[in-house]
């Protein structure tokens, strides 16, 4: 069989395994299962481990077990005219137990007596007899199965879908294989197959759906393991090097006047994690191959500050900057910000934002087509076909996973390519940087800028939400200000969690009548917005009743205490951005998380990780362990996650070869064009890069 040949029965439609048909095949479209290959990259997410066979006079209620026996009799009932109960009596030489199905009365024909069968299921008394309700089973011996794979072995359970049970996916997948049998070619360097000690890309497909052992199961999950990074990681290695290979970024190179005298007005000093930074920015910008940078910094670090210095540059040697942001909230607020700064300086700096009247709009394009405006900054209004720039060297995006795959690509997609300047408070472990954004360098901001303190963040009950009340009043007639945040703006029938719009009623008349409050939620108009936001910074409200629509932007220096209401229902990383809008310009700040009443043992184990810790890395962490591998920040492989397998937070010495190997197999082999390599480039580029989809900086 040729390798064409190979191809086109893993790329058949896996409608055509035996089993499926059309309309399970529409069943399985819910699982992203298109083809054959899809259909064996179905992973299972756990195994049952029915191995271990035991005597039926061993069998003990309560337990999940495995047996072997002969059936010695079979009975049918009839309990109305839907309803029916089939018994069938199993024996060995040490005792008999009952299997019973309820309501599958077409089993009865499958049960002949004398036929030796194998029963996986948890065990009950019934009226002082041992039974198994719904048990798997298979038939061995003459006329049975010649291979189990429901009982007597390590099962796979995989992810389902309804109308398609566990043993139907079971013999489906097991059919697929068979049908693939010597048509899985290898897709890895042999030299990474002998260093690592992997087995066959066939073979593991065989193991990690049918292992023998869990010793040969863990071995085919790190291969696979080691293919779904690996191929991710020759994208970016192959992107990164396009990159260098465009033609050279705008010339930005000294003196920078006017960044020198924007230094000099602003009213702090840079860290030395920013003067860091600042540098291997400018040694990028200024070198010629171009600035393709990652920023990554906690929340408060100051990483709009190394952004608008960085802009500087680029607008001092003539350029135009922009700075693309999620919402407009943020938007506004960097732009009252930065036009602060700017104070006296001859940098004409304009927002652009979608709610923004057409006038005013057709104003801000006509002035970026005619170079008039050295800097915006803006939401997905900046990559509107009707925006031109006459001269665009810098791009900032500011929280670039917040952004869709194709939007992330289209800020620089006109004319010449300009710097760009990608910014992160998410915090990511390292190894998981190399995966999101390999294909640009990384900066860390490692430190807080002075006078950033840290918060208290503590777990409460629903009946101590009084003396919060309490505290929060202490804050108010402190002169400080506090956030009350909600998961819902209304409320729903369907729902039992609070809300803002309807909650702010109740806290304004009867917990804080003598203090005034506002209200903050993402279904109010731009104006109503800033009006709100406007209004909490001067100090007119005590305190915002809102939703996670302050998650990134709002910056109150006030604001010293937050209340997260039904904690358990956000992220880690979540939360870790709503904590970071207190304990601004060196107030203590304090978060209180109230679960819901209904919060189960692992939500409050969550919480309370996160209250004993502020550092923003390991809070990442965290949550990526408990999220688990799956989609990163917008990479995608055919419509599903790219990791079905990898960790990158546990599994990061596999990240670090993975890296190292595609780094040494693209510099050695630009293209993939040499003899030892043709079997990863073919992979790579009739399979892989076509079903990518990856945010393309330029």
């Amino acid at each position: 069989m040729n390798k064409k040949q190979n191809n086109d029965i893993l790329r058949t439609s896996s409608q055509y395994v035996r089993g499926v048909g059309p309309a399970r095949q529409k069943l399985l479209l819910n699982l992203g299962i298109r083809t054959v290959e899809d259909l064996i990259m179905h992973f299972p997410r756990k195994y049952q481990d029915r191995s271990n066979m035991k005597k039926i006079s061993e069998l003990e209620p309560g337990d999940d077990v495995t047996f072997s026996g002969v059936v010695l009799a079979v009975s049918l009932r009839k309990l109305g005219r839907r309803r029916s109960l089939l018994t069938v009596a199993v024996g060995d030489e040490t005792g008999r137990v009952n299997l019973v199905f309820f309501n599958q009365p077409y089993l009865e024909d499958r049960f002949k007596q004398g036929k030796n069968i194998i029963a996986s299921g948890r065990v009950n008394l019934y009226r002082g007899d041992k039974q198994v309700s719904a048990p798997d089973f298979e038939f061995t011996g003459r006329g049975g199965d010649k291979r189990l794979i429901h009982t007597g072995r390590i099962v796979p359970v995989y992810p389902s879908t309804s109308g398609i049970s566990q043993r139907m996916m079971r013999r489906i997948i097991r059919t697929a294989l068979d049908r693939c049998s010597g048509s899985i070619l290898e897709n890895l360097p042999a030299q990474v197959i002998g260093e690592l000690g992997l087995m066959t890309r066939e073979e593991s497909f065989r193991q990690i759906h049918y292992p023998e052992g869990y010793e040969v199961l863990e071995t085919a999950r790190r291969r696979f393991k080691f293919e779904e990074l690996f191929f991710i990681h020759i994208l970016l290695r192959e992107r990164r090097k396009r990159m260098a290979q465009k033609s050279s970024r705008p010339d930005v190179s000294p003196p920078y006047p006017l960044l020198r005298k924007l230094l000099g007005q602003l009213p702090f000093s840079l860290t030395e994690s920013q003067k860091k930074v600042m540098s291997e920015i400018r040694s990028d910008m200024e070198s010629g191959r171009g600035l393709s940078r990652l920023v990554q910094g906690d929340v408060g670090s100051g990483k709009t500050v190394v952004s608008l210095l960085s802009m500087f540059m680029a607008i001092d040697c003539g350029y135009q900057t922009a700075m693309m942001v999620p919402t407009e909230l943020l938007a506004l607020q960097h732009f009252t910000r930065i036009r602060d700064y700017l104070s006296g300086l001859p940098v004409r700096v304009e927002l652009l934002v979608g709610s923004l009247k057409a006038m005013e709009k057709k104003e801000i394009h006509k002035g970026l087509a005619s170079g008039e405006i050295d800097m915006v900054i803006g939401t997905q209004a900046l990559i509107q076909e009707a925006i031109s720039f006459r001269r665009l060297g810098f791009a900032v995006i500011d929280e670039q996973h917040r952004f869709g795959v194709k939007q992330r690509a289209r800020l620089g997609s006109r004319g010449e390519l300009p710097h760009f300047l990608v910014m992160t408070a998410t915090p990511i472990p390292r190894s998981l940087a190399q995966i999101v954004y390999g294909d640009l360098e990384l900066s860390v901001i490692e430190k807080l800028p002075f006078g950033r303190r840290k918060v208290t963040t503590e777990v409460i009950t629903e009946d101590d939400r009084g003396e919060c009340y309490s505290l929060a009043r202490k804050v108010f007639r402190k002169g400080e200000q506090a956030f009350i945040l909600y998961p819902l703006i209304e409320e729903t029938e369907s729902s039992d969690l609070k809300a803002a719009v309807n909650e702010f009623e109740t806290l304004q008349k009867e917990v804080f009548p003598r203090f005034p409050l506002g209200l903050l939620h993402g279904r109010m108009s731009y104006q109503e917005k800033s009006m709100a936001i406007e209004s909490f910074k001067k100090g007119d409200i005590s305190a915002l009743v809102t939703t996670t629509v302050i998650e990134v932007g709002v910056d109150i220096p006030n604001a010293s205490l937050l209340i997260i209401n039904n904690a358990e229902r956000f992220g880690l990383a979540q939360l870790h951005q709503l904590r970071g809008r207190i304990g601004r310009k060196g107030k203590e700040g304090v978060c209180y998380l109230i679960p819901g009443e209904d919060a189960g043992g692992d939500s409050l184990r969550r919480l309370n990780y996160f209250a004993s810790t502020t550092d923003g890395f390991r809070v990442a962490e965290k949550d990526l362990q408990l999220r688990g591998p799956g989609e990163i920040w917008g990479v995608r492989q055919s419509g599903r996650p790219v990791f079905r397998l990898l960790n990158p937070v546990s599994d990061t010495e596999i990240v670090k070869y993975s890296w190292k190997k595609s780094e040494e197999l693209v510099r050695d082999d630009p293209g993939l064009k040499k003899k030892q390599n043709r079997v990863v480039a073919e992979y790579f580029r009739d399979y892989y890069k076509p079903g990518m989809e990856i945010a393309d900086i330029g």
